[in-house]
């Protein structure tokens, strides 16, 4: 798959001195790497979330049962 987009000039800066500080790294590796690691966070994070408050549900508290389920609302 193929993005272009444009990136802030100090950015590549950055991603250029860390291609040049490792050896058999490009451009392409760096981003897949940093793209890589962001996506790994972002899963942890939505799995986390759906733990702590998917059993609780989105319904106000006066809707739910101390147990967190949703009660039946008229």
């Amino acid at each position: 798959m193929e993005l272009r987009g444009e990136i802030l000039r100090e950015h590549v800066d950055v991603i250029d001195a860390v291609v040049q500080a490792t050896p058999g790294a490009s451009r392409m590796s760096v981003l897949r790497r940093i793209v890589a690691e962001w996506a790994d966070r972002k899963v942890h994070e939505a799995s986390l979330i759906h733990r702590v408050a998917g059993n609780n549900g989105t319904a106000p508290q006066a809707c739910r049962h101390r147990n967190g389920s949703r009660a039946e609302t008229p």
